[in-house]
């Protein structure tokens, strides 16, 4: 979802407090737990018709390691790293042979990875 948010130059709105409660970009869901949040909105496109089918399908949800709780999507100040650079240092310790992989059929992954790179 952010990637094709920005690929169309579309704002970036946080919705979402610290501490898991909605803030007031979410209107009348401000102050609201995320749980609570999501139960009232899904109530609420019902009660509008919006809701025109319900599928359950298998989904991948991070979840903290320490606390094992969902982790959620917060927009926020993060620091980034441009990858171009490295990976093309790394690629070329392997291709002159500074670098060896056991077995080598492993260089083809380690060039699959780093010549298709993003920054993060």
């Amino acid at each position: 979802d952010y990637e094709i948010g920005k690929r169309y130059n579309l704002e970036s709105i946080n919705i979402m407090n610290k501490d898991a409660t909605m803030n007031a970009n979410a209107g009348d869901y401000k102050g609201l737990d995320r749980f609570a949040c999501r139960k009232k909105l899904w109530e609420d496109m019902e009660k509008l018709g919006l809701v025109l089918n319900i599928t359950k399908y298998p989904t991948r949800v991070p979840i903290s390691q320490r606390g094992g709780e969902m982790i959620e999507p917060l927009v926020s100040t993060q620091w980034f790293v441009k990858t171009r650079g490295m990976a093309d240092k790394a690629l070329n310790a392997v291709r002159s042979g500074d670098t060896k992989f056991v077995p080598p059929r492993f260089e083809r992954m380690w060039d699959y990875w780093l010549e298709d790179i993003r920054d993060w």
